[in-house]
Parts: C-alpha cells; structure tokens; sequence
C-alpha cells in the first residue's frame, strides 16, 4: 500500500488535516518565493518541506502507518518554527507574506501538538497500524 493509499483509509477529518498541511508545504513557500523580503524563508520553509516528505515517505516504507510517522515533523518542523518565529519578530515583511508565514507557523504548531503525542504514545507501545494495513 503506496503513503496515499494509507491516508485514504484514514477518517475524514485526519485526511482533510493532511491535505490542508499539504497545500500549506506547497503554497506558503511559494507565496513566500514571489516576495524579496521574505524570499529567504520561502527558500528554507521549501527546503525543510522537501526534507519532511523524504523522510516521511522513507519511514513510512519502514515502519507503515504508524505513530512513529509525527517524527519526521518534529525533528524538522520543529527547529523550522522556532527560527521561522524569529523571523516573523526580526523583519518587517508586507502583509501578504506576513500573513501567509503566519498562516503556515500556526499550521505546523497544530502538527507537532499531533505529532509529540503521537510518536509519545509509539515510544509508549502504541504500535499498532493507524490503518487496516500497514506498510
């Protein structure tokens, strides 16, 4: 079973959080790109996002559908929002991309909430597939 397979089995409202963050990875760096002054956080919120993708499909061809997948996003997200917060404080951005960054921070906040309780339950036991199947 291909990562999106999986997701289609999940419930409704975790697959439209999965599509949300995934317009989110896709459309905040290149909304981001488009202007000068926050063309650098475009480049590195894309950059992270790639790595996020990488990392969570190569986990999930090891490991299935699991909790452990809310990993990935908290060993990337997570130093992304910090450095990602700083910057919304230290530079004057139009609105348009101040918007938007803010837009994709509270996004990525609300996932690794998900996420740190995810991968605690899995170092806690709570292996089992979050799907019919795994893997």
């Amino acid at each position: 079973m291909s990562f999106a397979d999986a997701v289609a089995t999940l419930p409704d409202a975790v697959r439209l959080w999965v599509l949300w963050l995934t317009i989110m990875m896709v459309a905040a760096p290149l909304v981001l790109l488009i202007f000068g002054e926050s063309r650098r956080a475009g480049a590195v919120i894309l950059v992270a996002n790639v790595a996020v993708a990488v990392a969570m499909h190569l986990l999930y061809a090891r490991v299935g559908m699991v909790r452990l997948l809310g990993l990935p996003h908290l060993l990337i997200w997570g130093p992304l929002l910090v450095w990602l917060s700083g910057e919304l404080r230290a530079v004057s951005w139009r609105i348009v991309p101040r918007v938007v960054a803010m837009i994709f921070a509270l996004s990525i906040a609300v996932s690794l909430i998900f996420d740190a309780i995810d991968v605690v339950r899995w170092i806690y036991g709570d292996r089992g597939a979050l799907t019919g199947a795994a893997g």
